[in-house]
């Protein structure tokens, strides 16, 4: 983005002025729970912590194929840019119908993937024996509780945003604005109202294979401000109760130069890989013991009577639902 608004000037400084462009993208927002208690706690402390967060965050995002965009103290901004969706859906769109399943296909499974990474940020912050000691800080055992732990939740929208660099002269950033990233906050701020820890949009369910569809579960359909009509959101059950601290110990590795450049080649390799046919998001999300742990309490039982209790809720049934839900 920074270097689109450097291109063509007389100098090597970057013009602000320059128009954004229309990108469609699924936005993901990540939220540290009880931040302004952990501030008040840690004082000079608090950037070590959320930079310890960030490393977690943007690790798996980046292997994702993600884009971390921006952190505003307690939340950090995700992008998943996709080719356009909406024109490849219209039946007027005059692309080959060989080309649209393809580009709907990888539009899929980048939507599975930001499923997948976000259920894989949740169990590796539980599995950190870093964050982990944050448990048994004193100060944070009195604000919070004896159980207390570092924590995060997340929300998942898909629409378009404005990319470009805001700013001025003195200072610019990378950024996205839409109406699309208030909802996407909006969904992410559903989870302390629903008591889950990651909250999916319609928008982004409808474009997920049906493999990963399965991982959903459908719990309500609501208004959101910003949304020109009602939209059903969905969970995914995730218990990070269940995941227990890594306490292997570190590997022996010295990060110098060559080791770091071969370890970014392995990265490198890991995402290109990713982009094959063969490449299945569902099997990431099932191969990951973390997420194994996280859902091993959710029984077929669980799913098939709640989704009895919501299509009574949805139809009006209102004491049916309360039994059952």
């Amino acid at each position: 983005i920074i270097g689109h608004n450097m291109r063509g000037g007389d100098s090597a400084g970057v013009n602000a002025m320059i128009p954004g462009t229309r990108v469609e993208c699924i936005i993901g927002v990540v939220r540290i729970r009880d931040f302004s208690t952990a501030t008040e706690v840690l004082q000079s402390k608090i950037m070590t912590f959320v930079n310890q967060i960030a490393e977690v965050v943007h690790g798996v995002v980046n292997e994702f194929r993600g884009a971390p965009n921006r952190n505003s103290g307690e939340t950090f901004l995700v992008i998943w840019r996709m080719e356009s969706h909406e024109s490849l859906l219209n039946p007027q769109d005059p692309t080959a119908p060989e080309d649209k399943k393809e580009k709907l296909k990888a539009a899929g499974k980048l939507a599975g993937m930001s499923i997948v990474a976000f259920s894989k940020i949740l169990g590796g912050l539980h599995r950190s024996p870093l964050l982990a000691t944050y448990r048994g800080h004193p100060g944070l055992q009195y604000r919070l509780g004896a159980n207390c732990r570092v924590n995060l939740s997340f929300g998942l929208h898909a629409g378009w945003a404005i990319e470009g660099a805001v700013g001025s002269e003195f200072k610019i950033d990378a950024s996205y604005l839409s109406p699309n990233v208030s909802i996407a906050t909006s969904v992410e701020r559903a989870t302390q109202t629903y008591g889950v820890s990651l909250m999916v949009a319609q928008s982004v369910v409808e474009l997920c294979p049906v493999s990963v569809v399965s991982k959903c579960r459908l719990i309500d359909r609501v208004i959101i401000t910003g949304s020109a009509a009602p939209m059903e959101i969905y969970c995914v059950d995730l218990d990070y109760r269940a995941v227990s601290v890594d306490l292997a110990d570190p590997l022996q590795i010295v990060w110098n130069t060559r080791n770091r450049f071969k370890v970014r080649q392995f990265l490198e390799s890991e995402r290109t890989a990713m982009q094959s046919d063969s490449f299945d998001v569902l099997e990431l999300f099932d191969g990951d013991q973390s997420i194994r742990d996280m859902r091993r309490r959710y029984t077929v039982e669980f799913f098939q009577l709640f989704n009895m209790g919501y299509q009574n809720y949805s139809q009006g049934e209102w004491q049916v639902a309360r039994r059952m839900l």
